[in-house]
């Protein structure tokens, strides 16, 4: 093979090399595997939710109890909820239904069944992550660490709530836990989420969820 046939064929083997590469890169790009979502992006998704469904365990303290929880929680904008309690077991199935007026307690386990008409506590209680976002303003800190943007919320209701804090993973967007803190800087509320799907739920999706369902 003389020079100039060794130098067309380096040539093409560069060619064909450099069009694999451009085409592995268009494909990561597309698929958005190589897009790094920067801390605004990242907060603004979380803070403009539109609904969610999550898996969740809670821990609550107080001076001299701590009792756990799991919960199976339902939101949708601007204030439809629903959250089952999944444990401890003396509360399977206990269920809180909120429309935006009226809140409904239900247990079909135990045939109860009570409403509430023009409630307006729910909307404010800090279990829900829509409480954090509600409370956000231009006081709230947002730092971050290697792996994590955290949402801190600060004098929210009282001595006993005063800060919430949200804890997002970068890589996948999503909320992993939330404390709330006293005035003291003790963690009354901890909450972890153990699974959490956003923004996939319409109003109706949680007023006819079934009781009997417990998992996502």
């Amino acid at each position: 093979m003389n020079k100039n046939k060794k130098i067309i064929l380096c040539a093409f083997i560069i060619l064909i090399i450099f069009v694999l590469f451009i085409s592995f890169y268009y494909k990561k790009i597309k698929n958005g595997n190589n897009i790094s979502k920067s801390t605004d992006d990242i907060v603004n998704y979380i803070l403009n939710i539109s609904s969610y469904e999550a898996n969740l365990e809670v821990i609550v303290e107080s001076n001299k109890t701590k009792n756990q929880y799991k919960l199976n929680q339902l939101y949708s904008k601007p204030n439809i909820m629903k959250q089952i309690i999944q444990e401890p077991n003396n509360l399977e199935n206990l269920t809180i239904l909120y429309d935006g007026t009226n809140m409904r307690i239900e247990n079909t386990s135990l045939g109860l069944s009570k409403i509430y008409e023009q409630y307006e506590y729910i909307s404010q209680n800090s279990l829900w992550l829509s409480s954090l976002i509600d409370n956000f303003n231009e006081k709230s800190k947002i730092t971050e660490t290697e792996n994590e943007i955290i949402i801190q919320n600060n004098n929210i209701y009282n001595d006993y709530n005063v800060s919430q804090i949200l804890y997002i993973n970068k890589s996948s967007s999503l909320p992993t836990k939330m404390e709330i803190m006293d005035n003291n800087k003790n963690t009354k509320i901890y909450i972890k989420y153990n699974e959490i799907k956003l923004n996939h739920l319409k109003q109706n999706d949680i007023i006819a969820f079934r009781l009997e369902k417990t998992n996502i």
